[in-house]
C-alpha cells in the first residue's frame, strides 16, 4: 500500500481531492436546501429542468467534437473556407454537415428497426396476440390490456389508463429534453473553442497558479475519455462485422441487420450481447427457424466471449 501512495503524484491527487470535495459539498448543500423548504424544492426542480438538457447537450458536443473537427479540417482546403479568417464559418458548416450525417445514420437505424419489427410481426398469428392480451381489438385496447396484464404479473402497480397517461407524459418530457439538448449541443459545438478559451482565462484569474493544475487535470480526463470512446467504437465495429459474417454463414435471416444492431448495442457495456440474442430470436421466431436460432445463439455467445476476453 505504501508503494501505491509513493507512486501517486501528490500535486495531482491534491487537485483531484479538492475538486471532488467541492462537488460533494455543493451537491450536499443543494440537497439540504431542497429538503428544508418547498420553495427550494421547486427551485431545485427548475434548476434540474434547465441543467438536464444542458448536460446532455454538453455530452453530445463532446462526443461529436472529433467528427466536427475532422470535417472542419477537410473544409479548410475548400474555396471560401480556407484561412484563419474563415474559421467561424468553417466550424459552423462542419457542425451542419456532422449533424446531417448523424441524422441520416439515426434515420437508417430507425428504418432497420422498423423493417425487423414489421418482418417479425407479419409472421405472427393475430389471434395468438389477442388471446395473450385477453381478446382485445384496437390499438388503445391492446395498450390498456398490456398494462392490465403487467399489473396482474406484479410488474406495474397502476391501472391501464393511468399508466398510459404516465407513459405519454414521460415521452413528452423526454422529447422536450432531447430537443433542447440538441440545441445546446449545436451551440456548444459552434462556440465550443471560444467558450473553452474563456473558461480557461476565468480559471486562471480565479485560482492563479493552480489553474495550470486544473487545466492538466481536464486535459488528462479528456485524453482518457476520448480514448475510451475510440476503443468502444472500434470494438463495436469488430463485433458488428463478425456477427454479420458468422450469422450470414449460418443462414440466420437478416444477418447483416442483426450484426449492425449488435455492434451498435456493444457501444454500451453489457448491452451488445442481449441485443444480439434478442434480434436473433426475433428474426428466427418469425420464420420458425429453430435450428438456425440455436446455432445463432451459440455463435453470438462465442463472439461475445472473444470480445470480452481477447478483443478487449
Amino acid at each position: 500500500m505504501n508503494k501505491v501512495f509513493a507512486r501517486l503524484d501528490r500535486r495531482y491527487a491534491k487537485v483531484c481531492l479538492y475538486a471532488g470535495v467541492t462537488v460533494v459539498l455543493t451537491l450536499g448543500a443543494c440537497m439540504l436546501l431542497r429538503a428544508a423548504s418547498p420553495v427550494f424544492a421547486k427551485l431545485w426542480q427548475l434548476i434540474c429542468a434547465v441543467v438536464e438538457p444542458l448536460v446532455y447537450g454538453a455530452a453530445l458536443s463532446y462526443i461529436m467534437n472529433p467528427l466536427v473537427t475532422h470535417v472542419s479540417h477537410a473544409l479548410a482546403t475548400r474555396k471560401g473556407y480556407e484561412g484563419p479568417e474563415n474559421g467561424a464559418k468553417r466550424r459552423s458548416m462542419a457542425v451542419v454537415i456532422s449533424m446531417a450525417l448523424v441524422a441520416l445514420a439515426l434515420l437508417a437505424l430507425v428504418t432497420v428497426l422498423v423493417l425487423m419489427v414489421t418482418h417479425s410481426l407479419s409472421s405472427l398469428n393475430p389471434e395468438t396476440i389477442q388471446s395473450l392480451l385477453g381478446g382485445t381489438d384496437g390499438v388503445s385496447d391492446v395498450i390498456l390490456a398490456g398494462f392490465k396484464r403487467l399489473e396482474d404479473w406484479g410488474i406495474a402497480s397502476v391501472d391501464g389508463e393511468e399508466g398510459l397517461m404516465v407513459a405519454l407524459n414521460e415521452a413528452k418530457n423526454m422529447a422536450t429534453t432531447m430537443v433542447f439538448a440538441v440545441i445546446f449541443g449545436i451551440y456548444l459545438l459552434i462556440d465550443g473553442p471560444r467558450v473553452s478559451a474563456y473558461l480557461g482565462r476565468l480559471m486562471r484569474a480565479l485560482v492563479g497558479g493552480r489553474g495550470m493544475d486544473l487545466t492538466q487535470l481536464l486535459a488528462d480526463a479528456d485524453h482518457v475519455f476520448s480514448g475510451y470512446f475510440r476503443g468502444q467504437g472500434i470494438d463495436a465495429l469488430i463485433v458488428g462485422v463478425l456477427s454479420a459474417l458468422v450469422l450470414t454463414v449460418i443462414g440466420v435471416p437478416m444477418a447483416p441487420l442483426i450484426g449492425l444492431l449488435a455492434g451498435l448495442g456493444n457501444l454500451i457495456p453489457y448491452v451488445g450481447g442481449p441485443v444480439g440474442f434478442a434480434s436473433i430470436a426475433l428474426m428466427c421466431l418469425a420464420d420458425a427457424a429453430w435450428a438456425k436460432m440455436a446455432a445463432g445463439f451459440v455463435a453470438m455467445a462465442a463472439i461475445m466471449f472473444v470480445d470480452a476476453n481477447i478483443i478487449k
